[in-house]
Order: C-alpha cells, then structure tokens, then sequence
C-alpha cells in the first residue's frame, strides 16, 4: 500500500472553522489532533472524544486521536500544521506553533490572507527563512453549533492557494491538494491575499445598514434585504479599486462576482451580469443569512482592518488611489467609535515599513536571504 503524503494533521483553532476541519479530515481517514487555548472550549470536545457533525458527507461524531491544549503534544511527529482562524488570531496561534515547528512540517493556513503577517511572526522566533502557505478562505461554510457539535452546509470546491516564498507554491500544492483536491494553484501569497471576499462586500454592506441593525438588532437578512442596487453599486466600486491595486502589482485574480460563482456560491446569470447585487440576490447559500446583531462585529472588526486597510495600504505601495476604500474605514471608524487603523495588518505590522514596491515584490517571490 503507497503510503499518503499526509497521515497526522495538527488543527490549530476550535471554532466553527477548526471542529468543521478536525470532524471532516477524520472522516477521511487522516490521524487529527484538534489544539487550542481554551480549555472550556475543549472540554465537551474531550468527553466525547470528538467532534459531532451534520455534513453533506453524513452525520455522526469524528473521533480524534487527541484533543488539547498542549501546542508541543499536538504537533508532535504531524506532517501539517493547520491554522484554522480569523485573521485578527494569526499572530496568537502562529506564536504558539513557533517554539515546535520542525522543517519538515507543513505550515498551512486556512483562511490565511494576512500577507507577509506570518514570515514576520516566524521570523520573530528564529526561524530566519519560514516557509508556509495558506488559502484565501475557509474550506467550509460552517459554524459551531454547540458546545460539541458543528455544522457544515458546505465544502469549498474552489479555494485559491498560494505559499511564501512563491517559488515554495508548486511543491507546497502538491503535498497539500492530498488534502485539499479543491485547491487552486496561484503564484504566492500575494495572489491570496486579493480573493479575500469578506473584505470586499462586508464593511460596505454593514455601513450602508448601520442603523437598520441598531434598531431592530439584525432582525433582517443581510445579503438578500441589506444589499440593495445601490449598496451593490459601492461594492463593485471597492471591487474595482481592488483590482486595480492588484494589476500594478502584477498579481492574479478576478472579480468578486466571478470568485463568488466559482466557490458555487451565486448563479452563472449572476456572474455574466458582473453585478454585487445581482450574486447576492442570486445566492441560495446566502439567502436567508441574518445580518450581525450589532456594529461591533467581525464585519467591521476583521474585515476593515485585515482587508480594506492592507488594499489600501498596498495602493499606497503601487501609486494607485482607492478613495472609496478609504473612505469607508473611515466612516466605519467613526460609526463604531473606534480606529480599526489601530492595531490594522499594515506593512509596518509585517516589518516592512518603509519598504519599496521592487523589494516588497522581491520578498513575495523569493523570500528572505539573511
């Protein structure tokens, strides 16, 4: 029997994301160890050995071969390390990694799209040439659902991967598409930091909705009630912006809609009118999802400041303007009372402050040479 590129696998992260991992990979055969800090979160998980779930690949519990907070036991003789997590808890799980991280395990990141977040964070702790990669979003659309229980509506069969150094990503896709089949290959990291589409659509959305959600609590659906033509128009204007951003730097990607019909999220009428409210009204997955209770919520919190401000930032980089983007993250600072640029993914975050377009390029593709 040929043995599998892939048999232990370390899941960092027990939210919805991670337990939607740990119970999907046990099902098919891989030996899964789920970690993570919160020993509350865990507990249930341990009692019954696993993770119960309710999948288009069935129902039932997934057993794992451990559940724990211990980082070094996790990651003991694993052939990949996943992180599973928003991006606002990258630098937490990759500083828990770090200290245990062996050459010949697989970094992998997913949804990862916080750029070069991760080398630096690595770096930080001695590894001076780190090597990872990472999709643009999540492999499930998920959600934990109790205290021992997740549910998975859907398993991506369109994800857009990328490693770091870039010259890593072909050999880093053919290890982990033996994970991950629905993987597609692009060039690096910056290429997976574009089809973040949270980033695109959420921050609009919830702005143009701010006071329908104070006063009814998000008692609406937010894609198909709050994302009117005109709502739908200032998405396509921070669509466009991304784009731009991306072409100066020589990066690969597509448009939002086409993106949210290959991850078979809308309809191909959707996709050929080009249109951000068209894929949403269009979009059975999305269609009855209800809008956040309140402003201070991931749609601002993660998707401003590891999305709008590093497109912004990266347009800075690249000498292309992104009004509309800007003046979102203002106006949602300002509607939530808070500076989402304080404590945002910016070049200066990554240790590259200061940093000139040719070199930042240069770092994407061949990684660091001291």
């Amino acid at each position: 029997m040929t043995k599998k590129i892939i048999e232990k696998i370390a899941i960092f992260g027990a939210g919805g994301g991670g337990t939607s991992a740990a119970a999907h990979l046990s099902t098919l055969g891989f030996e899964v160890r789920l970690y993570s800090q919160d020993e509350n979160a865990l507990k249930p998980l341990q009692e019954i050995g696993g993770v119960e779930f309710d999948a288009p690949f069935g129902k039932g519990l997934a057993k794992l071969a451990m559940i724990t907070s211990d980082a070094a036991a996790a990651m003991q003789n694993a052939d990949l390390v996943m992180v599973v997590s928003p991006a606002h808890f990258h630098e937490k799980w990759i500083s828990a990694a770090a200290p245990y991280l062996k050459e010949n395990q697989i970094l992998f990141v997913s949804p990862g799209h916080t750029l070069m977040l991760i080398p630096h964070i690595l770096r930080s702790h001695g590894l001076k040439k780190p090597v990872f990669c990472e999709t643009a979003t999540l492999p499930y659309l998920c959600r934990r659902v109790g205290p021992t229980k997740c549910r998975i509506s859907r398993v991506s069969d369109f994800m857009v991967f990328g490693g770091f150094p870039g010259i890593e990503s072909e050999r880093l896709y053919q290890i982990v598409k033996s994970v991950y089949p629905s993987i597609r290959l692009f060039s690096n990291v910056l290429e997976t930091v574009f089809p973040y589409g949270n980033a695109i659509h959420h921050p609009p959305a919830l702005l143009c909705n701010a006071g329908r959600v104070e006063a009814t609590g998000g008692k609406f659906r937010h894609y198909f009630d709050g994302i009117t033509p005109s709502v739908g128009r200032l998405i396509d204007a921070v669509d466009q912006e991304r784009l731009t951003v991306a072409k100066a730097l020589g990066a690969e990607t597509m448009p939002f809609v086409e993106l949210f019909y290959r991850m078979g999220y809308t309809t191909e009428e959707a996709k050929a009118s080009g249109l951000a409210y068209e894929a949403f009204h269009r979009s059975e997955p999305d269609k009855w999802i209800p809008a956040p209770p309140k402003l201070d919520h991931r749609y601002f919190l993660e998707d401003v400041p590891y999305g709008h401000i590093i497109y912004s930032e990266l347009g800075r980089l690249a000498d292309v303007p992104t009004p509309t983007i800007d003046h979102i993250i203002h106006l949602a600072s300002v509607a939530l009372g808070k500076d989402l640029k304080a404590d945002a993914l910016t070049l200066e975050k990554m240790g590259l402050a200061g940093v000139t377009k040719e070199k930042f390029l240069s770092l994407i593709k061949n990684g660091f040479d001291d």
